[in-house]
């Protein structure tokens, strides 16, 4: 990680050396993601985090998740991490909203106080930052307040901050930013845009209390990724997912969602049939579109969707892969600013 800018808050920085050093030397993280593990870059890096702590610290490392559940087996994450999705979201019937978000919060209370967590560490800002704090002030109470890690992704800045300076609803998530013992961000453009952001709702002094206590946080794979499936493993998975031996292999591995911009693949497929005979297209992963796609490929020859694809088989298809393509596009309220899927195919 590296600094943003030289100069901290002195007060900030004792405050947290005091904490550090008083912490036990096994910690045991929480990480609050959206998705289960494998459902999402971010949820996927979150496994990868705690998974290396595991390994580091030799204590069992947590995530807490409450979205898109997932028959996947590999979702449990394996030995030395725990994975807690929230199965249940009771309703208040005097509360209109934000039922979703209480039971969230009281999921991360419930796992942090049974397992000693020493820190929540957040993937994604919005409404991450609040419930992660609001645990940690209730934890607080009963003398066992956990450090608390937020970190800002693109879409954050893009989304939560960009879209709802004019009404209003970004500056009360600044507050909520700056209460973090440790506030990361995902590049130097997020913090950037981060910070500009910052000086529209509180001036130049806000965003240079903000610069002086950023630190980024670039997004890493684990050594697994770099792993190579052997000629005969390809070989098999080819046979086994109904590609030809010999074609040309042009693939995209994600979430099945509009922004991934997956119809542009079965547009350039549709458009190869004729002219590129030795080309073949996949496009794997998990999502709402899949039916439709599965539907698409039964009318395009050069086209195979593969859901709900396991780690051994996504390595296998990045592997024999020649072109990875990634068409993202911007939709309604979201923007896909980077996916952990082009590191992976780098790999």
């Amino acid at each position: 990680m590296g600094a943003l800018a030289t100069a901290s808050n002195p007060f900030q920085a004792i405050y947290l050396s005091h904490r550090m050093s008083s912490m036990t030397k096994q910690p045991r993280f929480v990480t609050l993601s959206k998705y289960p593990p494998y459902r999402s870059g971010h949820a996927k890096q979150a496994l990868w985090n705690n998974t290396a702590l595991a390994a580091l610290t030799g204590a069992e490392q947590h995530q807490v998740t409450y979205c898109g559940v997932s028959a996947d087996p590999e979702d449990d994450a394996g030995a030395g991490v725990q994975v807690h999705h929230v199965r249940e979201v009771r309703g208040n019937r005097r509360v209109p909203d934000g039922h979703l978000l209480r039971a969230v919060t009281a999921e991360l209370f419930s796992v942090a106080l049974a397992n000693d967590i020493d820190v929540i560490n957040t993937y994604y800002i919005d409404p991450h930052a609040t419930i992660a704090n609001r645990v940690a002030d209730a934890l607080g109470l009963l003398g066992r307040r956990p450090i608390v890690i937020h970190s800002i992704e693109g879409s954050d800045v893009l989304e939560s901050v960009c879209e709802h300076l004019a009404d209003g609803s970004a500056g009360p998530l600044f507050g909520d930013v700056m209460r973090a013992d440790v506030l990361c961000t995902v590049s130097h453009y997020t913090a950037q845009r981060f910070l500009s952001g910052a000086e529209v709702v509180g001036g130049a002094r806000l965003a240079d209390a903000l610069a002086e206590s950023i630190v980024l946080r670039y997004p890493g794979l684990p050594p697994a990724a770099f792993a190579q499936p052997d000629t005969d493993q390809l070989r098999e998975f080819r046979q086994r997912t109904g590609l030809r031996q010999d074609s040309v292999l042009v693939s995209t591995l994600g979430r099945l969602e509009e922004e991934k911009g997956l119809d542009t693949l079965v547009a350039i497929a549709e458009l190869a049939l004729a002219t590129r005979p030795e080309l073949e297209f996949v496009i794997a992963g998990t999502g709402s579109l899949g039916d439709q796609l599965v539907e698409r490929a039964r009318t395009v020859a050069n086209l195979t969707v593969l859901r709900n694809i396991s780690s051994h088989d996504a390595q296998c298809l990045r592997a024999t892969s020649e072109v990875g393509v990634f068409p993202t596009r911007v939709i309604p309220g979201f923007i896909e600013t980077f996916c952990v899927a082009a590191l992976e195919y780098q790999a």
